[in-house]
């Protein structure tokens, strides 16, 4: 009995904090289904789409991804902005889908480069170098 009300429990608060995490494309197919529900949307910043509010804490921009119909307007008033926010950065961002289809993120995060992602990688023969 008491196995059954800590697994109740468990699976009541595993429901209350799980947050999906999806491309643009998927939460745009969800249709309105997907509105006033938590998601993590992940798409790459549309260039020339990143505008600061008259206040100068909130942004909005656009997110889109290969097989999008439309690019995803994201609206954040958060405050703090990853520096390395700009055209075609890819962009986590946490929130809610609204009705007119804006999604009002609480958490904007961006993936930064790798400057490493081109280099060569350098064979080495440890074996010999000892």
């Amino acid at each position: 009995m008491i196995a059954l009300a800590v697994a109740y429990l468990v699976t009541m608060g595993l429901q209350g904090t799980t947050v999906y995490f999806l491309t643009v494309s998927e939460l745009q197919a969800r249709g309105p289904a997907a509105q006033n529900q938590m998601f993590r949307v992940s798409g790459n910043l549309v260039p020339g789409s990143l505008a600061r509010d008259a206040t100068g804490l909130g942004i909005s921009f656009s997110i889109a991804d290969d097989v999008a119909p439309s690019p995803l307007t994201v609206t954040y008033h958060g405050g703090q902005v990853p520096d390395i926010i700009g055209d075609n950065i890819e962009i986590v961002a946490e929130g809610k889908l609204d009705a007119a289809g804006t999604f009002a993120a609480t958490n904007v995060l961006a993936k930064c480069p790798s400057r490493l992602s081109d280099a060569q990688p350098t064979e080495r023969d440890y074996a010999a170098a000892s």
